[in-house]
This record gives structure tokens, sequence and C-alpha cells, in this order.
């Protein structure tokens, strides 16, 4: 839901470094005399809103400057540089350590932070309640929380920051900790937060997760973002670089017809997967063919995908090639199927250079709408090639 141009968070030409500390100097840093000490610049110019009632969500590698962003806006570090405007109540999955040390029970720590947020004793009690029983803790939430696993950790952490209804919401890599029931739990309560208007931030080395609840990302590289705009585009920078993105070989050889943005195929029968492909020059045009599925609170699962490129011709002219899985035994659910054209890199032996792509990851993907009884096994997909 997004409320006509409401911006739930803006954050400004944010820049912010840290003082790079030698032993025996930690006294600098207490008295604040860090003027002419070497420091290193965590971020740069960082701008960016976050529409009211939607996600967005930040891919960068270690280093890039996600987590120290995230607490930049959330007010645990003061910007060098630059503003941060929050509308709304807030809640952060990195406090921790700001409401307590690491001998607080599971329900202290819940106690705590619901009283940083400054909710009221008998509200609290409520919400502690939902708390226990969201993070399906038990007894171990009378425990410390430094006896508790990652898993368990995380449980608690996210059941106690989102207990409440806040208008913003900072999540930092929590989504991908925790099994996949609790998983699912987590997806289940943020679409919930949504539908009610909620906004939020997630920075995170997940794009599976980006892509399932943001409709825009941001990439972060070296403290600088490098993209910004739709989640599907901004993870194919993170995952293959700009030049995977915008510069793929189209004049070599492209897709010309491929199958609508939604086909249908019966358990059993055969699926047949048919595209129109042109060679522009002559080179060794390879086709690939994947299917996948979005698992919610897990991310995409390749569930057929060919061993490697299939060559199916090299001089110019039209081709007619086409993808044949035999008796489809996968279970009747929604999926997306991607198709590829490659060519064996002149310059790295055994590596590809990408020509063109029908997918999810570019936009332009197939849903394959799986109809029957549920299958078990999975196999190899066999291909044959025809001349248009």
């Amino acid at each position: 839901m997004v409320t006509g141009g409401i911006v739930a968070v803006s954050c400004r030409g944010v820049s912010k470094r840290f003082a790079i500390v030698e032993a025996g100097k930690l006294w600098r840093v207490a008295l604040g005399l860090t003027g002419n000490m070497e420091s290193f610049e965590a971020l740069h110019d960082v701008s960016f809103d976050v529409p009211k009632g939607q996600f967005v969500g930040v891919l960068g590698r270690n280093g890039a400057g996600k987590s120290t962003l995230l607490r930049v806006i959330g007010g645990v570090y003061p910007a060098d540089s630059g503003s941060v405007r929050i509308n709304g109540a807030l809640s952060g999955l990195y406090e921790l350590g700001i409401v307590g040390n690491s001998q607080a029970t599971g329900r202290e720590y819940a106690d705590r932070l619901l009283t940083v947020h400054g909710f009221a004793k008998r509200e609290r009690q409520r919400m502690i309640l939902d708390i226990h029983e969201f993070s399906e803790l038990g007894a171990r939430f009378e425990d410390p929380v430094q006896t508790y696993s990652a898993g368990m950790a995380a449980r608690l952490y996210f059941s106690t920051a989102t207990a409440g209804q806040y208008s913003v919401y900072l999540l930092d890599e929590i989504l991908s900790v925790g099994d996949q029931h609790f998983q699912a739990k987590c997806w289940r309560r943020l679409q919930d937060r949504l539908a009610h208007g909620a906004s939020g931030i997630l920075v995170t080395h997940d794009w599976s997760a980006v892509l399932k609840l943001c409709q825009t990302a941001h990439v972060l590289d070296r403290g600088r973002i490098v993209f910004s705009g739709a989640s599907e585009r901004a993870a194919r920078i993170y995952l293959y670089g700009d030049s995977a993105v915008g510069e793929m070989r189209r004049d070599l050889a492209a897709f010309i017809k491929t199958p609508p943005g939604l086909i249908s195929a019966r358990q059993g029968d055969d699926l047949v997967v048919p595209a129109e492909i042109e060679i522009f020059q002559s080179c060794d045009v390879c086709f690939g063919f994947v299917i996948e599925r979005m698992q919610p609170g897990f991310g995409w699962e390749t569930v057929i995908v060919t061993k490697r490129p299939v060559s199916v011709g090299s001089r110019p002219g039209r081709r007619r090639v086409e993808a044949r899985v035999p008796s489809l035994p996968i279970e009747p659910l929604t999926y997306q199927i991607s198709l590829q054209l490659s060519s064996p890199d002149p310059g790295a032996s055994g590596q590809f250079l990408l020509l063109d792509s029908v997918g999810w990851l570019s936009g332009n993907g197939i849903a394959l709408e799986v109809l029957g009884e549920s299958g078990t096994q999975l196999f190899h997909a066999t291909w044959s090639v025809a001349a248009a």
C-alpha cells in the first residue's frame, strides 16, 4: 500500500567516517581527540527515499557499508554530514547491545526493548505474551540470551522488534537466520505489517529476500550507491555486475520470439518451451533453460536446469529452438522459466558470454503453472533444435 507520495524515510547526502584506532590510542577516542587520526569512509554521499507503505532493499557485499547505513538511519551512529528524516515510530533489528547485557533473559530483553520504545507496562505485558508465543522459545524464554543459538536469538530479536505496529522497520540480515518454518512466519508477519501501511529498509546479502519484499532496491559498494531502481535489476547487478545487465551481446544473437508471460502444463505431460532466435554474426550460440521456484522464507530453488548450455548453431540466420521436458514430474505449483543464449568466451576458457536472456532476473520471465497431482522425481531436460 502506497500513500500518495508520502515519504517514510528520507536519507540525504549521508556520509560517515570511522577513526582507525591503533593500540594504546583508545584514550584519544574516549576524549574525542580524533581529528588527526587516520580514518576510513564507511559511507559517502548516500541519498534515497523510502515511500510510505513500501520496503526498500539495500544489497551489498561485506564491507559495503550496509549495517553502518542502517545504524545511521536508526540513530545509533551520528552522520558526519547529510541528514536523515523518519516519519513515524521506528523499530530496528540490530538493538541487542543497546538495551542490555548478554546476561538478560529473553523476557528481560523484550521488556527492556519495549520500554525503550515507550510502551506502557500494561501494553508491554500483552506484547511480551505475543513475543513468547511467536518466538516459540518455550521455557528457554527465561534463560540468558547468551545461552541461545543463533536461530533462537533470531527468533527473539525478530519477534520483539515486530511485536508492535511501527511505522518504519529497519532489518539487518535477520531474515536469513533461522529455520525455514520460522522464516515463513517472518514473511507472513512482514506482509501483515505492509498491509497495514508500514514501511522499512532491508539491508542484506540475500537478493532473493529483496525480490520477495521490495519493489525497489539500491546496490551499495564501498559506501557509495552504485545503482538505484527495480529490485530485479538491482539483484542482477549485485550478482553479476553492471556489464551483465546492460551489455549483453545481442549484436551476436538474440531471442526474436518467446512464449507468453504465463504458460500452463499438466503434470505427467510433455512440456515444450519453443523460442525463435536470430544469429547475427558467426559464432557458436548455445541455449540454456532453467525452471525455478520461489519458496517463501527460503528463496529460489532450481528445479530443472541444463548441466551446460547446448549448442544450437553458428551461422547467421533465424532458428527455432525447443526445450522439451518429457512426462513433467514436478508438483503442481507456479514456477519461473528462464531462457539464455550464450557463446564460449574466446578470452576465458570454460566461460561463456551472455548474449540474451529471458527470465525473472531480467524482468521478462515466463511463469509456468503446473496442474495435476503432486510429483516427486527431478530429472534432466532433453533437447531438440530445428532450423526455422
